[in-house]
């Protein structure tokens, strides 16, 4: 029987995101995506920030988190807090500085 990443059983759920599978958080365990979602006033921790920072579907990370307005949660390296004061554009813009 084949190893099946923690995110298969989502990505089974949730056919529409096809690029989940490439996600650099799809190794980790379901309960590991806490680390993604802190109360509000809490800062993200570096290694999570980290590991958005290198992920290949960073982009369609964020733009998902814009089109289903999604207020909580660490989605394409940007926080809930930023995604409420920038507009799509200018979140889009700010991971393609953050990656250069």
């Amino acid at each position: 029987m084949a190893a099946t990443r923690p995110l298969d059983e989502l990505i089974e759920h949730t056919p529409e995101l096809p690029w989940l599978e490439h996600a650099a958080c799809g190794d980790l365990e379901l309960d590991q995506l806490d680390l993604f979602f802190v109360e509000a006033g809490r800062t993200i921790a570096a290694s999570t920030v980290a590991l958005c920072r290198k992920c290949p579907v960073r982009r369609e990370c964020l733009d998902h988190a814009y089109e289903h307005e999604i207020v909580s949660g660490y989605f394409g390296g940007v926080s809930p807090g930023r995604r409420r004061v920038l507009s799509h554009a200018e979140a889009v813009a700010e991971i393609q500085r953050d990656t250069r």
